[in-house]
């Protein structure tokens, strides 16, 4: 697998009136099948009419199209929006509309129609209220799912409102599901659809011994920061067959398109290099959490790589080489804790860590510990976060969501084959690495 410090393409973007923000939806499995579709006008105006014109914008404009090529998109939609003639410009099948009980009475027909069409009704029930006391009646025949809030559910006050949608045939859909504890529980009730950060926790399990291979990686990492001799880190891999299949396996896949095979250890560094070797060696971490496979976590943790690295372009003007492989850095490691089960301090120490990159990975100290919180808010959708944390880094809300966008088409390109196969890489992104 190979990376680009930074992308020569540059996504189109309409960001001067909206925000966004991309919230993971999982099913039981823990894969990520859909998108939560959140916005806000920059100018804090809230009109229903213009609901349809930001979904619009979201697709056409802020990759979202790109993002959807596996995966649906979940958006909150008013009378308005569903009214709206700008939904015949999007895909029908790669969108879930979600409405209260009071819309989809009142629109019955209209979506009635959208369904016929391609499109998914979703009943928001999340947000309690009536709904929740009233039950659904036979609402639940005319959708496709019923939305729940995951601690109203856990709480165990709405449990004959759930069994209702479940009896009428509506897959169960939860959001807000933030602790492993509750996905687990969910599942056992039969839920098939989980909306929130839950694997992105860090759970310890007293008197469990960490994984053998993710130690192994993290060891080689160590030895990479301590600038050990290559005759080191030849016979770490050496030791652990394994970890040898990977590296050879990476080297030899199309990505490199090299004339002939690789076959030692040693061919590889020389090949490789040590830049590429330590992203290898860190994101290797996170296919071994997802059992060979990428994961939600992975996936989450690309993206905070690639956004932090992109968007320092538009601090320093400038290709910045080293503060980039820094952001890249940082970005990718802030989920190790959760990765290892470790606390953030005990993993830092472990990777033998530069004082400032410890200190933004563990106390979220500036710079780049303020860029962390800014993903961390883009992730919950936590508009006015964002904006006070892109004012104080000095960044545009253009900016930020043209560096979000560029974050997750690449991530989910990595994802999609390049880290399960590593052999997705374009040829363009190679040549750059290595400065062609």
């Amino acid at each position: 697998m190979v990376f680009a410090p930074v992308s020569a393409r540059q996504p189109p973007m309409d960001c001067t009136r909206y925000s966004f923000a991309y919230q993971p939806i999982l099913n039981a499995a823990q894969a990520s099948v859909a998108v939560e579709l959140l916005y806000r006008r920059a100018d804090g105006a809230e009109e229903p009419a213009m609901m349809a014109d930001a979904v619009v914008s979201a697709f056409i404009h802020s990759g979202l199209d790109d993002l959807l090529r596996l995966r649906r998109a979940f958006v909150p939609a008013s009378a308005a929006l569903l009214a709206s003639d700008l939904l015949n410009l999007l895909p029908a099948d790669r969108f879930a509309l979600e409405i209260d009980l009071a819309t989809l009475h009142a629109c019955a027909e209209r979506c009635r129609i959208l369904r016929t069409k391609g499109f998914r009704i979703v009943i928001d029930l999340s947000g309690g209220g009536a709904s929740a006391r009233d039950g659904l009646g036979d609402a639940a025949t005319q959708a496709d799912m019923v939305k729940f809030d995951a601690a109203a559910v856990a709480g165990g006050g709405i449990d004959d409102l759930v069994m209702e949608a479940w009896g009428q045939g509506a897959q169960l859909y939860a959001r807000g599901v933030d602790q492993p504890e509750q996905f687990e529980a969910l599942k056992r009730k039969g839920f098939h659809l989980f909306q929130g950060y839950h694997f992105a926790r860090r759970t310890e399990i007293a008197g469990k011994r960490a994984d053998p291979q993710k130690m192994a990686v993290l060891d080689l990492l160590s030895k990479l920061a301590g600038d050990k001799d290559d005759r080191v880190l030849e016979e770490a891999f050496k030791a652990d067959p394994v970890l040898s299949v990977h590296l050879l396996r990476l080297v030899n896949s199309s990505a490199f398109a090299l004339p002939t095979s690789i076959r030692s250890i040693k061919h590889a560094f020389s090949i490789l290099g040590r830049k590429q070797l330590t992203r290898w060696l860190q994101v290797l971490l996170y296919v071994l959490h997802g059992e060979g496979h990428a994961s939600p976590l992975m996936e989450l943790a690309l993206r905070r790589a690639r956004f932090m690295e992109y968007v320092l372009t538009y601090r320093t003007h400038h290709v910045t080489t080293m503060l980039q492989e820094e952001a890249y850095m940082v970005g990718l490691l802030s989920l190790a804790d959760v990765l290892m089960g470790w606390p953030m301090e005990k993993v830092a120490k472990r990777l033998n860590l530069a004082d400032e990159l410890c200190e933004a990975l563990v106390e979220r100290r500036a710079p780049l510990g303020h860029l962390i919180l800014l993903c961390e808010a883009l992730e919950q959708a936590d508009f006015d976060e964002v904006n006070r944390i892109a004012d104080e880094l000095q960044l545009s809300q253009e900016q930020v969501m043209t560096a979000q966008a560029e974050a997750l088409t690449w991530a989910q390109h990595i994802c999609e084959g390049g880290a399960a196969r590593e052999d997705s890489v374009p040829q363009q992104q190679q040549r750059q690495d290595q400065g062609q």
